[in-house]
């Protein structure tokens, strides 16, 4: 038996039984077409996000409400991921880190999957309907979240505070390029690096 935790876009099944248990940036974050931020400045750090039905990265395709979705990530270079899904209506569901799955600390070459096999938790397709956009953020360094998203009552996935593709672009702006500050220091713009990828929710 599982319970569910519903999320705008995902529906996040998790079992019971589970959940008993430095340098200054040279060039600001730019906003992609698609509302997603994306580092302006070359780097040799690269990461892929796609869904089970498109390998590729690069197609959109379509899923049905309640259908199974599994969403992948890989890095060049040993990195901290951070995955977010872009909801048709501009909130984010924020699915790595959370309170679940193991670390966000990538090996280079590796490729993790969400959920992984043997995780006790489904993503399942609701709703609304519309194009999705499943975002990943790599960095060689930790990023802090917490002007981003927060835990609330025990929750297993983070709740994401910007409630619009823009707010979120401007928040995720402010991680990689935060003000300097005793502890906090902007992460060298060379050191992060964006892919996004599509899906759509179809009737």
């Amino acid at each position: 038996m599982s319970s569910s935790l519903k999320k705008p876009a995902l529906l996040l099944a998790v079992s019971a039984a589970l959940l008993g248990v430095a340098a200054p940036a040279f060039a600001a974050p730019k906003i992609g077409a698609q509302s997603i931020i994306v580092n302006p400045v070359p780097t040799t750090l690269s990461a892929r996000v796609w869904v089970d039905r498109d390998r590729s990265g690069t197609q959109n395709p379509s899923y049905r409400i309640g259908e199974h979705i599994t969403l992948y990530t890989s890095v060049n270079e040993n990195a901290y991921v951070y995955l977010f899904n872009v909801n048709p209506d501009g909130s984010t569901d924020q699915i790595l880190p959370n309170r679940i799955s193991a670390s966000n600390y990538v090996r280079a070459g590796q490729t993790r999957a969400f959920p992984a096999s043997g995780d006790q938790f489904t993503f399942d397709v609701a709703g609304p309907y519309g194009l999705n956009r499943v975002l990943v953020i790599a960095s060689r360094h930790p990023l802090s979240l917490s002007q981003l998203s927060s835990y609330q009552n025990g929750e297993s996935f983070a709740t994401v505070k910007p409630k619009t593709s823009q707010g979120l672009a401007q928040a995720l702006s402010i991680v990689v390029d935060p003000v300097p500050s005793p502890g906090v220091q902007p992460v060298p713009q060379t050191d992060w690096v964006s892919d996004t990828a599509y899906y759509t929710v179809a009737y």
